[in-house]
């Protein structure tokens, strides 16, 4: 067998499950499946996600049905398919290269992050940029919000308190300064 690809507390918390949906259609397994069978990959991808540690299935297939909401015999008859990919891993979960692959890149993309935020940290000194707050815990916010096309580069994010950060919302600065 072979190890776990990540550790076993791995959440998929805050992280969006997105699928290339080019790459599903030119997968194999999507080629050999059946139009009925097709939703019930979907379906065991989109659980998969969920589960702790994220990307993984339990490697017992009555709970893996009942997950998904298929009948143990239909799952018995369609496994080969559904399970086309998944290897187990010494954990007894089952893993699938491609998903394995979406949850590192997301562990990567998680370290970025702290890095990113403490560099935010340090730049802006620790405190509210908004009403100068310290020694409490601070958000990043978008001075420009996406929803209005800011970017996540650094010059288009600071620091905010809670309270701060929840008033502005999705308003631009201007906008929130005028509003107070």
């Amino acid at each position: 067998m072979n190890p776990p690809p990540y550790p076993s507390d791995t959440k998929a918390k805050g992280w969006r499950f997105e699928l290339d949906i080019d790459q599903v259609m030119q997968s194999d397994t999507w080629a050999v499946a059946s139009p009925e069978l097709r939703p019930w990959l979907l379906m065991i991808w989109t659980v998969s996600w969920q589960q702790v540690p994220c990307g993984s299935l339990p490697g017992d297939d009555e709970i893996i049905a009942g997950r998904i909401g298929m009948k143990l015999a239909q799952f018995a008859k369609n496994k080969s398919i559904l399970l086309r990919g998944w290897k187990l891993a010494d954990d007894g979960r089952l893993y699938h290269p491609t998903i394995t692959q979406r949850v590192l890149e997301k562990l990567k993309n998680k370290d970025k992050y702290r890095k990113f935020r403490h560099d935010i940290l340090i730049r802006d000194g620790y405190r509210c940029a908004y009403c100068g707050a310290e020694n409490i815990p601070l958000e990043l916010d978008h001075i420009i919000p996406r929803s209005r096309g800011g970017s996540d580069n650094p010059e288009n994010l600071t620091l905010a308190c809670k309270p701060c950060n929840s008033s502005k919302g999705a308003k631009n600065l201007n906008e929130w300064m005028d509003g107070k």
